[in-house]
This record gives C-alpha cells, structure tokens and sequence, in this order.
C-alpha cells in the first residue's frame, strides 16, 4: 500500500511539474507575443469581426487565447488586460460571455470528432449561440 501511495504521489508530482512548464511557457511566450508586429496585426484583423458584435479590438488577445488555448488561458489574459485598464466594462463582460460558451472550440471539437461527433455541427451550433447571446446581451448593456 506504501509502494502504491508513493507512486501515485510521484505521478501528481511529475504531472505537476508537465503543467507548470507548460504554463511557465505559454506565459513568456504571451509576454514576447504582446510586444511584437504580429500582436498589432492580429489585434486589427481580429478587431473588426469583434466589432460587429460590440467588442472593441483591445479585447482581441483575450478572446483568441480563450478561443484557441482555453477559459483558464483566457481568462488569465482577460484578467491581466482588466487589471492593466485595457478594457472596457462591456468588453469584459462580452468576452467572459463568449468565451464562457465558445473557449477552446478548436480543441474541444476536434476532441469530440476524434469521439465521434460531426465537427461543423458542433463548431458552427458553438459559434453561433455565443455571437447570438453575446450580440443580445450589447444591445441590453447599451441601454
């Protein structure tokens, strides 16, 4: 029983240490990233289609970590872009809904067509609720 707790320990400790390093890296590379071109140049090409939507392009980092990286990842950059004042009140509420219904579509779908399900239904019914919904709660937030 000694042997096995003592493995099992090893084994949270080592899968520990995987995710640390995982975050430590994403971490430094978001750092790099924010201070580069392509950081600008996906900021614009992201701001417009946000837009539509009512969230403004500063949001944009935000919404693609969550969109490709996850809710944790994304909500970690949404929490640092509101701490830094990058941020609307309306962006970060329209951010937090969206991703909240549409965070790591990429991953999840490709999850669950590995499982089975049809990706362009599951991709397309995801995207679609969360522009909806988000669209139907700027038009309340702006009233």
């Amino acid at each position: 029983m000694a042997i096995n707790l003592l493995r099992a320990l090893g084994g949270a400790l080592y899968l520990s240490l995987k995710l640390s390093a995982i975050i430590i890296i994403l971490t430094i590379a978001y750092e790099i990233y924010e201070n580069s071109k392509l950081y600008r140049t996906i900021k614009q090409l992201a701001g417009k289609p946000l837009k539509k939507i009512g969230i403004s392009s500063n949001a944009s980092t935000t919404m693609i970590a969550g969109f490709l990286l996850g809710i944790a990842y994304g909500s970690a950059v949404l929490i640092k872009d509101s701490m830094e004042n990058k941020m609307s009140y309306t962006d970060i509420i329209l951010s937090a809904v969206f991703l909240s219904i549409c965070h790591a579509i990429i991953e999840d779908t490709l999850i669950f067509v590995v499982i089975g399900a049809n990706g362009i239904v599951l991709f397309g019914s995801r995207m679609m609720l969360a522009l909806i919904i988000v669209t139907i709660l700027n038009k309340m937030l702006q009233k």
